[in-house]
């Protein structure tokens, strides 16, 4: 399945890439020849080739990962974190957040599947506050026996408990695109990469009272 996801995924590539120059090709050189309803017509194409071309690429990542072998080594949480928020803060400077971010520890694990766990996460919190005045996301941690329990908390939309288990499945999203954009895949990704690093994955939230993503990593090498 993920070979077919891939290999499905690349080949879709080349097509959309000819509708979008096509597309393109159109609104620049004939712009002025067609009417209104033509010029919203082929905006309307190129959006959802744009959103095609994303869901593509999400595709791709989430084969890369079932794929890919995973490079172990120890790993300071704190420098991966301030690693993942540059951009993310550099492309929300207008928004009011608040970081409350406690020491990290170190992990042992692989740093681009983690990177893309953290960025994944933190960019949802970031995404699914924007309603709100003032941002407030949380990042913890607690030291359990054998692992470390890593939380996400934001004060953002939040959701019903009862659809928890759809939010790791490929596809499935509890928002409707016109309220949040995204894909389905981004939280099914990070799913699997941590299972593949011998933790868990799991979600707490209510309705318009944010919600708290929380993970495990195992401590030693040998767990």
């Amino acid at each position: 399945m993920e070979a077919f996801s891939y290999s499905v995924s690349h080949d879709l590539s080349a097509p959309l890439r000819h509708i979008n120059g096509y597309v393109e090709l159109l609104l620049i050189r004939f712009y002025d020849f067609l009417p209104d309803k033509a010029r919203h017509y082929l905006n309307n194409i190129a959006d959802s080739v744009s959103q095609m071309a994303t869901l593509i690429d999400d595709l791709l990542q989430f084969s890369r990962t079932g794929l890919q072998e995973m490079l172990f080594a120890d790993l300071n949480m704190n420098i991966i974190v301030q690693e993942v928020l540059v951009p993310i803060k550099q492309e929300n400077h207008e928004r009011n957040i608040e970081w409350r971010i406690a020491t990290l520890p170190h992990v042992y694990g692989d740093h681009a599947m983690l990177r893309l766990v953290w960025t994944n996460l933190l960019s949802n919190a970031v995404k699914f506050t924007r309603t709100r005045g003032k941002t407030i996301i949380e990042i913890n941690v607690i030291d359990e026996n054998d692992a470390f329990i890593f939380s996400i908390r934001d004060n953002g939309v939040g959701f019903d408990m009862q659809y928890a288990q759809k939010l790791f499945g490929v596809f499935q999203r509890l928002h409707t695109n016109d309220e949040f954009e995204g894909t389905g895949i981004g939280l099914a990704n990070v799913h699997r990469i941590i299972l593949k690093h011998g933790g868990h994955i799991w979600a707490e939230a209510e309705p318009d009272k944010g919600a708290t993503f929380n993970f495990s990593l195992p401590k030693n090498k040998e767990d």
